[in-house]
């Protein structure tokens, strides 16, 4: 009875260990999710974060002036909002990460797309290494009147793995990422400590 105590109490603890080091990321920050006054607003605020399965993305928006839609790399790169993945107009939209790769997300909303409201991440293992949290993103070309689109691109499409928790749930605060290293020798350690702890019994 006491061994089953004993890694019944140890799974608990070690998936407790897990779930601490999960980020939430309010995307954009104070800025939120709305169409921005620099085409590389999204990918510049993704461009120091690392983007790992347990982390969740919080979008928040003007209701009725905003959406967000999961999309194909092909959708997010030529704007295309026909046939979006999954499609949210209630804010706050929540997203857990649940699976390693690039995932997409733009607004629906008129040219909102065109004009940057997109954000592009490479999601990496719950334990992984950084290598950015942004993924590449196609040039943009001049466009009419000084407006600016994206080029199209050749790329096949890749379906982003997210899942959404529903909306409405309890809010979430932003803090600030630490190093894949910090957080995996954190874990490493709490899980050792709680091995000693479990031993004892």
């Amino acid at each position: 009875m006491a061994g089953v105590f004993k890694t019944v109490m140890f799974l608990v603890l070690a998936f407790a260990a897990v779930v601490v080091f999960a980020e939430d990321y309010d995307v954009g920050d104070d800025t939120e999710w709305t169409r921005p006054m620099d085409l590389e607003f999204y990918t510049t605020w993704a461009a120091g974060k690392t983007f790992r399965v347990g982390d969740e993305l919080e979008f928040e928006f003007a209701a009725g002036r905003h959406d967000v839609a999961v999309v194909t790399k092909d959708a997010y790169e030529n704007c295309d909002k026909e046939k979006p993945i999954s499609h949210y107009t209630t804010s706050p939209v929540r997203i857990m990460l649940n699976t390693t790769g690039p995932q997409y997300y733009i607004c629906t909303v008129g040219d909102h797309c065109r004009f940057g409201q997109k954000l592009a991440i490479d999601v990496v293992a719950a334990g992984g290494r950084a290598g950015g949290g942004a993924t590449p993103t196609t040039p943009a070309t001049p466009g009419p009147a000084g407006s600016t689109t994206p080029a199209a691109g050749g790329a096949s499409p890749t379906t982003p793995a997210g899942t959404t928790t529903p909306p409405g749930s309890s809010g979430t605060t932003t803090t600030t990422p630490t190093g894949a290293a910090s957080s995996l020798s954190s874990a490493t350690f709490l899980v050792a400590f709680v091995s000693a702890v479990v031993a004892l019994f």
